[in-house]
């Protein structure tokens, strides 16, 4: 029993121990976050760089200045880091990054890991290979390539970036260029109304220069004085990066020198050299009583600089000697208020001096007590604060004149006088006012005279229209008799319409006195014809005097059709008749006008809207607005720009008017009322089969599908009784949204594309053979793989959304992606089928430009209707670049690949395709396609600086195919050359049948297949019938940047590869020619060639045997290669020793676990044996 147990217990700890391992006693190898453990960053400097490429030497940048970034780090030895460790660190926000950037770590001896910047977080993440596992003082420089942020970076001129260093922080002082025009600014503030003095400031140096010998000269214009220096400060001055200013403490007086000589104010500054803002402030005195402008120009200069000035004009708003306005106007009492503005520039006036002589038409007398005269205080503004009334003989006095047929009054001061006065008068009309009159008044003193006027008005009789009922057609007037309540005796008052189109009612005619009281039959007499007739009018006969003011109001009849001459509107005449005072008869007259609505004078109107989802107009045409009495009524409208009546749409409704004469829509008219059709010349004719005589509308659509549909649409329509017009045309004009718009193009940024969209026929018109031409600019790629074609949809108001499914290409369009020889790009996209809707072309395009560079796109859309359609658009977007170490662009290179026979180095072969993609992260962008010529020779020209890959496509006739990838590094504007050679295809044999036995035995050896020549290896080759194995290209590792992972060494073979030298480019696939002066581009890693039946990769992360770099490849120590730098004295020289593998990946982390599996089943077994043995032994 004890055995048993034990045995049992053996069991379970067997099991215990197998399980604690695979449950929680394993390690998981992770990759690790060195920013944890410590911070590699050792230094960070900064370059920055103008507008002309070049290094900015001065200590003051352009806040939009490009910038150049290096951050030095370091790995101590010893450090235990393995592949995929990484380190992060953040770039301050006062960088502007326009994109992500990928890169790699490189070294001459290979890649050490690569690197990311993101674009929205503005991290930095290293990832480290496994070079670092086998090197040490691994260490190196990091760069990027970005501007200053002016989003981020406001307020000071001096900025403060704060870098992480060292687990520390290295804080780098910036100082900016404030966003100013001048460097100079002159400005000045008068002291007021009636100024006496002028503040003047100017501020130097606001671009923050050094300056050598800074001196500020200022001329003091005329009829300004500056006698001393005593009023002058110079004051510091804080300049902001948006060119705002801040006065800051006052300047020592030992810093400068002022004085004024020959008029001209000059400042010297002590210091040899100023750097910062200044404000020199000072006064002048206002000496001048008759100029009001002053311009001051102000100079600034130094050592070696040419002098740069600022003006500024100051305007003193004075008051005049004498001023006079006529101020109120009482109509019925025909009286005038005046106003004299008198010593308002407040001049010193003697006594007996002031006196002012006012004089007025004779026609006026002055209102006894109404002359007043009040002081005056004039504000900062002008305006005037009355004081109390001076007392009349105490201090003035006023006396009666006359002058040449004028009568007034003369003022005299009675002290002297140093301030501005009011005087304030009325005058009246000495006799009734029988017709309008302009009064003039003078008034003058020793020095002035000026004058005023106001024009009155009879009051006898006036006229005007008082109401409009446009629903019945009638007209509200009133008359307006003896307002200024003289006595009139056997006054008559006429009516009538001069230009007819009125006809009076005469129950309508009321009569009022002053009161508002309605006169009986006996205070008056009324007359006109009967029956009244149209354009006639009427008397009324007052039957005994009147002497107060009464109103005549009546109402009329109006119609087009009375009217007669050219006119369109209604006018009302009125005359009175009296016998005044002195028993002369007289007679005074009035007018009053109606103006009726447009549906009044046109006796109709029309109206339309578009509906642009169903691409129809609704016509709304308003007939017989003025119900007149039409006896073969009919409308005709010629349908323009294509429209068709849509069958079924059109209606005919009652009209309703209100008073206000405005139409609404009433109840529909029985269809056998009015027939209609459309007639040749696409006009519409709507014939009533009765006569009317009350308004109606007519409401009908039109289509505008199968047409070119242009920005608006016109139509007319008229009414007719029989063939005579009884309306006059009746227009609209409908606009179409996007109409005769075919292409418009638009782009936006995002990251280190363009989103291109196109919107194609928002108008919506029929176009037959559709074809879209697009032409970008040379600075971006297009990027095949991204175009998209969807449907569009419109909506009523016109507004084009994105609708789907997406259009299939090569069944509803065909896209051809175009590169010429110079490497200018193009597409065409052409609709297999018309079109007569909205479409959205949406397709993206690879940056290979310069920050602030225009990459412009022309858009081309041309087709067939009635006519031929071609428009044309251009679009033009500034783009921002970042890019990191061993990238760039800006650089145009050229790739020339000259293909020749492997066995025959002196055949050229044609025919041979190639393609030429560009490296973009983990993209590859198609470039260009080029076939090899008679002469064996492919040239790629215009290629922006950066990396590529160039494959072999199509081999010559009689060929093998080389399958290999041939990284190129563009680094500068140098021709790269590069040979491909070929060898041909061995002949086929024929594969000999073997002889049949009776009992076939299984070979152990296959039977050669047709066609082939050797047997095949046990890697498959690339192409069926290629009999060879493709050469080893030393070119296939770029230097110095390798490509990412372990380097591939193709197999040596009997296909040799030649390079072609020049005296200035480099024959080498992938070697970087670099060119001073050039900024490094977007650094891509390129892909590792595609390794082959016959191409072994190396595990090695260092070059693989053939693959150095050509010693005699120029390199560019100015160019930043983002690489590593490995001290020589512990690298081993010499052909690195490459560790055995067996084409696993290194385990890391843990020990191998077979010793615990092998110990489990130990365990496992002695249980089985020892429970085996107890129970025999029981047994």
């Amino acid at each position: 029993m004890v055995k048993k147990r034990i045995s049992v217990a053996l069991v379970v700890l067997m099991l215990f121990v197998q399980y604690a391992y695979g449950i929680g006693f394993g390690m998981k190898a992770t990759a690790a976050g060195i920013e944890n453990d410590r911070d590699i960053i050792t230094s960070v400097s900064m370059a920055v760089y103008g507008p002309d490429g070049q290094t900015v030497t001065g200590s003051v940048y352009d806040v939009d200045s490009t910038v150049k970034l290096d951050y030095t780090w370091a790995l101590p030895n010893g450090h235990g880091y393995v592949a995929g460790d990484t380190f992060a660190f953040q770039l301050p926000a006062q960088f502007e990054l326009f994109n992500d950037i990928n890169g790699s770590l490189v070294s001459d001896d290979g890649e050490v890991g690569s690197f990311s910047v993101s674009q929205s977080t503005h991290q930095v993440l290293m990832t480290f290979n496994s070079y670092i596992e086998t090197h040490d003082n691994v260490q190196g420089t990091l760069s990027i390539n970005t501007q200053f942020d002016k989003k981020v970076i406001s307020g000071s001129t001096v900025q403060e970036i704060v870098f992480p260093v060292n687990g520390g922080s290295q804080t780098i002082v910036v100082n900016f260029k404030p966003s100013v025009g001048s460097t100079i600014e002159k400005k000045g503030i008068s002291g007021g109304f009636n100024a006496n003095h002028i503040d003047w400031t100017v501020d130097v140096n606001k671009k923050l220069e050094a300056v050598a010998g800074a001196v500020v000269t200022d001329p003091i214009p005329e009829g300004l004085s500056l006698d001393s220096t005593v009023t002058l400060a110079v004051y510091q001055l804080s300049v902001q990066l948006d060119g705002t200013v801040t006065v800051g403490s006052l300047l020592d007086s030992s810093k400068y020198t002022a004085e004024v000589t020959d008029g001209t104010l000059k400042v010297y500054f002590k210091d040899p050299v100023i750097t910062g803002a200044y404000r020199i402030a000072y006064t002048t005195a206002v000496v001048s009583d008759t100029l009001s402008s002053f311009t001051n120009t102000a100079s600034f200069r130094g050592d070696g600089r040419e002098p740069v000035s600022s003006s500024a004009t100051v305007t003193i708003e004075r008051g005049g000697s004498l001023n006079k306005l006529a101020t109120n106007y009482e109509w019925g009492k025909q009286v005038i208020s005046w106003a004299i503005e008198y010593n308002y520039n407040n001049k010193a006036i003697p006594q007996g001096s002031g006196v002012l002589t006012d004089l007025f038409n004779n026609s006026q007398e002055l209102v006894p007590g109404s002359v007043k005269v009040y002081p005056v205080t004039l504000d900062s503004s002008g305006a005037a604060i009355k004081g109390t009334a001076l007392t009349e003989n105490e201090d003035y006095t006023v006396a009666d004149v006359t002058h040449e047929n004028k009568k007034g009054f003369k003022l005299e001061f009675l002290n002297n006088i140093s301030s501005a006065f009011r005087i304030e008068y009325k005058t009246k009309s000495a006799d009734r006012v029988l017709t309008d009159t302009t009064i003039t008044n003078t008034v003058s003193d020793s020095t002035y005279s000026v004058e005023a006027s106001q024009l009155i008005r009879s009051a006898i009789i006036y006229k005007n229209l008082s109401g409009v009922d446009y629903k019945n057609h009638t007209t509200d007037w009133k008359i307006t008799l003896n307002g200024d309540g003289y006595p009139m005796n056997d006054a008559v008052v006429t009516d009538s319409f001069p230009q007819g189109g009125q006809k009076f009612i005469p129950g309508t005619l009321v009569v009022r006195n002053e009161s508002g009281t309605v006169l009986g039959a006996s205070a008056y007499t009324l007359e006109y014809n009967s029956p009244v007739k149209p354009n006639a009018g009427f008397k009324v006969k007052f039957t005994s005097p009147i002497s107060g003011t009464y109103t005549i109001a009546y109402r009329t009849e109006f119609s087009n059709d009375w009217l007669y001459g050219s006119t369109d509107n209604f006018v009302n005449h009125a005359r009175i008749d009296w016998i005044g005072g002195d028993g002369k008869a007289l007679w005074a007259e009035a007018k009053g006008l109606f103006i009726p609505r447009a549906e009044v004078k046109n006796n109709g109107f029309k109206a339309g809207s578009y509906n642009a989802s169903a691409k129809e107009i609704t016509w709304t045409v308003g007939i017989n607005y003025n119900s007149k009495s039409i006896t073969d009524p009919n409308v005709a409208d010629l349908l323009k720009s294509g429209q068709a009546l849509v069958p079924g749409s059109l209606k005919v409704y009652n009209m309703n008017i209100n008073a206000k004469g405005d139409p609404s829509q009433g109840s529909e008219v029985s269809a056998d009322a009015y027939t209609y059709s459309v007639g040749t010349g696409n006009e519409l004719k709507v014939k009533f089969a009765d006569a009317i005589s009350s308004a109606y509308y007519i409401v009908f659509k039109t289509s505008l599908d199968g047409q070119l549909i242009h920005s608006t649409v016109d139509n007319t329509a008229k009414l007719l009784d029989g063939t005579r017009k009884v309306s006059k045309d009746l227009f609209a004009s409908v606009n179409i949204p996007y109409g005769g718009e075919y292409v418009y193009k638009n782009g936006l940024q995002k990251g280190d594309k363009l989103d291109w969209t196109i919107a194609i026929n928002r108008s919506q018109s029929t176009i037959k053979n559709a074809v879209l031409t697009d032409i970008p600019s040379r600075n971006q790629i297009l990027l095949p793989d991204s175009f998209h074609l969807y449907p569009a949809s419109a909506g009523m108001n016109g507004e084009v959304t994105k609708g789907g499914p997406e259009l299939v290409r090569d069944s509803d369009y065909t896209l051809s992606v175009i590169t010429d020889e110079g490497g200018k790009q193009s597409f065409v996209l052409s609709f297999l089928h018309d079109i007569n809707y909205a479409y959205i072309l949406e397709y993206k395009s690879l940056i290979v430009a310069n920050t602030g560079e225009k990459l412009v796109n022309t858009v081309n859309l041309a087709g067939t209707n009635v006519e031929r359609v071609t428009q044309e658009t251009t679009k033009e977007i500034i783009v921002g670049v970042s890019s990191g170490s061993g990238t760039g662009s800006g650089v145009r290179g050229t790739l020339a690949v000259q293909k020749l026979d492997a066995a025959d180095s002196q055949l050229p072969l044609a025919g041979a395709t190639f393609e030429l993609y560009r490296l973009n992260g983990s993209e590859r962008v198609l470039i260009n396609t080029r076939t090899t010529d008679a002469a064996g020779s492919a040239v790629f020209n215009n290629i922006w600086l950066g990396s590529y890959v160039l494959i072999e496509t199509a081999a010559p006739a009689g060929y093998a195919l080389d399958t290999r990838e041939y990284p190129v590094t563009i680094g500068s504007s140098a021709t790269i050359n590069l040979t491909v050679l070929n060898k041909k295809l061995a002949p086929a044999t024929a594969t000999p049948t073997p002889t049949p036995t009776p009992t076939p035995t299984p070979s152990t050896t296959p039977t050669e297949s047709p066609g082939a020549t050797t047997t095949p290896t046990t890697a498959p080759t690339e192409s069926p019938a290629a009999t060879i194995t493709p050469s080893e290209s030393p070119a296939v590792t770029p230097s110095p940047a390798p490509t990412s992972g372990p380097t591939v060494a193709p197999t040596p073979s009997d296909i040799p590869f030649i390079p072609i030298p020049t005296p200035t480019v480099s024959s080498v696939p992938g070697i970087i020619i670099d060119e001073p002066q050039i900024p490094a581009g977007p650094a891509v890693t390129p892909t590792p060639p595609a390794a082959t039946a016959a191409v072994s990769p190396s595990p090695s992360a260092s070059p693989a045997a053939g693959g150095n770099t050509d010693p005699d490849t120029p390199i560019d120590d100015d160019v930043p290669l983002g690489g590593v730098t490995v001290n020589e004295d512990d690298v081993p020289k010499g052909t690195a020793v490459k560790p055995a593998t067996d084409g696993k990946l290194p385990q890391t982390g843990e020990s191998s676990p077979l010793p615990i599996y092998a110990a489990g089943l130990a365990l496992i077994l002695a249980g089985i044996i020892l429970s085996r043995v107890f129970r025999n032994r029981k047994e």
